[in-house]
């Protein structure tokens, strides 16, 4: 049985996202309860929040000037809430602990998220202001794809990290691989590995799959792209 591109997605979108959630302050199941962790870096968000709006400990954020700072910055300070609302659950830090173990795996996953973080950045500090209406979108968005591939090419750092992921919680929801499709991750060759790294590419150039049409590649029912399954080991 070949491994559905469903599967693989979600399994790295969780370790991605346990990743996020325990990040700063990472500890081993073992080596702290979860909630005084949590409490911590939600207090250090907090902190942060205040210190990127450059504004007095309040929970309005108003710019006495621009209308456009106003906006972002309110959206900011509420998507820091957001987090800080989330990770003040104790079982946060658990689950995510639980997902990702390693302070080494999630350090090399920090860095693969600064580095695409920076190339857009840079991309929209570099759009001229002249064009930044018809640019200021797309040419960011252009470079956030490539920088992803660029990062999904690395895969000497995120395959190992996405079979541990597997080996503890493959059979588990969301993610559902049965034990072969288990076993296939875990022992994946190197055409293995570059068949998993080239379908994520292509999901990637196709809009992360809400693209329809064009030339992206092979097409599932007509309208959408299909990622490369790895062929079976023999």
């Amino acid at each position: 049985m070949k491994i559905k591109r469903n599967q693989v997605i979600i399994a790295v979108v969780v370790a991605i996202v346990g990743f996020l959630l325990v990040n700063r302050f990472m500890q081993k199941p073992k080596a702290a309860p979860a909630a005084p962790a949590a409490l911590v870096v939600a207090a250090e968000l907090k902190d942060m929040k205040y210190h990127i709006l450059n504004s007095s400990k309040t929970e309005m954020y108003r710019s006495g000037d621009s209308t456009a700072h106003t906006i972002a910055g309110t959206i900011l300070e509420q998507a820091i809430d957001i987090i800080v609302a989330v990770l003040e659950q104790p079982q946060v830090v658990e689950v995510g602990n639980s997902i990702i173990a390693s302070k080494e795996d999630a350090d090399n996953v920090a860095t693969m998220i600064e580095e695409v973080g920076k190339d857009v950045a840079k991309n929209i500090k570099d759009v001229p202001a002249d064009k930044f209406d018809r640019d200021g979108f797309t040419s960011p968005y252009t470079t956030l794809k490539r920088s992803l591939k660029d990062q999904v090419d690395k895969t000497d750092i995120w395959f190992p990290i996405l079979q541990k992921v597997v080996a503890e919680h493959g059979s588990k929801q969301p993610i559902s691989m049965n034990e072969k499709e288990r076993k296939r991750i875990k022992n994946a060759k190197k055409k293995d590995i570059k068949e998993a790294r080239d379908a994520i590419k292509q999901l990637i150039d196709a809009d992360f799959g809400a693209s329809s049409g064009g030339n992206d590649g092979p097409m599932v029912g007509g309208d959408r792209p299909r990622m490369a399954q790895p062929s079976a080991s023999k």
